[in-house]
């Protein structure tokens, strides 16, 4: 009989990795199984999050310490059988939502009065206790509730942990002294974690008014990490001030790859400062600025810097109000930059002006593979200008255009050209009124074009007769708006 090696029966298994039962019952066939088997199962248990019996397994676990942390609500904690295998030194992964129903499953089960202060009580003490157990611990998330000082206390000690998330969401409750005090303890830890950490290569921040005094601190501590290659600031209220500072920092670093900063008021001040940092940067390959308030003149600062940056490959600039001009600064840019690869502009009031400047852009432009440009109204004259541009490009594999009013003409002239073109993989027309004659010339060319795979053409009016034709032929093609 042949044996096969263990990486056999662990590719084997993982593939059952997410049909649970069928991989327990394999745990149970042999030792040998059983070794393989375990580690695949807890190394993210979120399937059974709900399951009290779960919750009874980890309370087993805790020391002395965690269980301080349920003291005050004065639990008595059942003396559960410890386990016959140290299941959570396999877990590599959680997040604040941990055990959310099974922890009020086990707080109903036991008759214990479970209010909110006690639910996160014994959340916070799972997961140090997870952070203290596990071995390949990789990827945690925290909320405000869970960002408990025992847990930090175990989270700095950690060798393991390459991503750290923190979701520290205010609400107008919140913003009193105390939560300001929490804040600046979490913010304390953090930037200590970061300064000594060798492993965490990713960290993000969500949802906190950091100011120039939570921004100063976390940037005197990244000014120290040499590891961190992925950083985000995600809804926090970042001003141009703030804006500048990561500037400054950006114009120094040569480790980090990765930058979001979604959702912020950086403005066309913070804007300018980062567009002189990309001058300088020759690391950074992702850029996040959406929904940031750039406006026309950070965006041209944008543009210029793109003429010299050889290093950015992703940029997203949704929804920043560039308008047409911005358009058109981009676009110059586009046929001068030959490392730019994934390009968003959605929600940017492009107009047709700045559609056409960006379809000629693609005409020249040898290396952008994705264009988004959502929610722009660049007409039938701006969708004919694309479809010109896609019979002349040859690099070009994602095309969104979602309700652009591009109308029946522009969806011909789109369906012409996907005659001609090879390359292009992806197109999204959702809800651009091209109407029967659109939906008919999109038939036409779906029967002579080889290489598309995916085509979103929702909310259309494309009638009856062209869906029918659609279903039966191009199964594949999405006509109906996912529910």
């Amino acid at each position: 009989m042949i044996i096969l090696p263990n990486e056999c029966y662990y590719q084997i298994f993982n593939n059952l990795r997410n049909n649970h039962r069928d991989l327990f019952s394999c745990s149970l066939v042999n030792r040998h199984w059983c070794r393989i088997v375990i580690p695949i199962l807890w190394r993210n248990p979120s399937f059974y999050y709900k399951d009290i019996r779960l919750v009874r397994t980890l309370l087993s676990t805790l020391n002395a310490k965690e269980q301080s942390l349920l003291i005050p609500f004065k639990i008595n904690l059942p003396n559960y059988p410890k386990p016959l295998i140290e299941y959570t030194s396999y877990i590599t992964s959680i997040n604040y939502y941990l055990y959310f129903d099974g922890v009020n499953n086990w707080l109903r089960n036991e008759k214990l009065l479970n209010t909110y202060e006690l639910e996160q009580a014994v959340r916070c003490s799972l997961i140090a206790m997870i952070l203290r157990t596990s071995k390949n611990f990789k990827h945690l998330n925290l909320n405000q509730y869970t960002c408990n000082q025992l847990v930090f206390e175990y989270l700095y000690e950690n060798t393991t942990v390459t991503s750290l998330n923190l979701d520290l969401k205010f609400t107008y409750i919140d913003l009193t002294c105390s939560y300001n005090d929490f804040k600046f303890k979490a913010l304390d830890e953090a930037a200590k974690i970061i300064c000594k950490n060798s492993t965490l290569t990713s960290f993000n921040i969500k949802s906190i008014r950091l100011g120039t005094k939570g921004m100063k601190k976390l940037l005197d501590a990244l000014y120290k990490n040499t590891v961190l290659n992925s950083l985000g600031f995600y809804d926090n209220r970042i001003g141009t001030e703030e804006g500048k500072m990561l500037a400054n920092f950006l114009c120094e670093n040569t480790t980090l790859k990765s930058l979001y900063l979604e959702e912020n008021y950086i403005g066309s001040e913070g804007g300018k400062a980062l567009a002189d940092a990309l001058y300088k940067n020759t690391t950074l390959t992702s850029l996040d600025l959406s929904r940031n308030n750039l406006e026309l003149e950070g965006e041209i600062a944008l543009a210029n810097a793109l003429y010299k940056n050889t290093s950015l490959k992703n940029l997203n600039l949704r929804e920043n109000n560039i308008g047409s001009e911005g358009g058109k600064a981009l676009a110059n840019a586009l046929c001068k930059n030959f490392t730019l690869k994934d390009l968003d502009l959605s929600l940017n009031e492009l107009g047709s002006e700045g559609g056409k400047a960006l379809a000629g852009a693609l005409c020249k432009n040898t290396t952008l593979t994705t264009l988004s440009l959502e929610h722009n109204n660049l007409g039938s004259e701006g969708g004919k200008a694309l479809a010109d541009a896609l019979c002349k490009n040859s690099t070009l594999t994602s095309l969104y255009l979602e309700e652009n009013n591009i109308g029946s003409e522009g969806g011909k002239a789109l369906a012409d050209a996907l005659c001609k073109n090879t390359t292009l993989k992806y197109l999204d027309l959702r809800n651009n009124k091209l109407g029967l004659k659109g939906g008919k010339a999109l038939i036409d060319a779906l029967f002579k074009n080889n290489t598309l795979t995916y085509l979103d053409i929702c909310s259309n009016n494309l009638g009856f007769e062209v869906k029918k034709v659609l279903e039966d032929a191009f199964p594949w093609v999405i006509i109906t708006e996912k529910r």
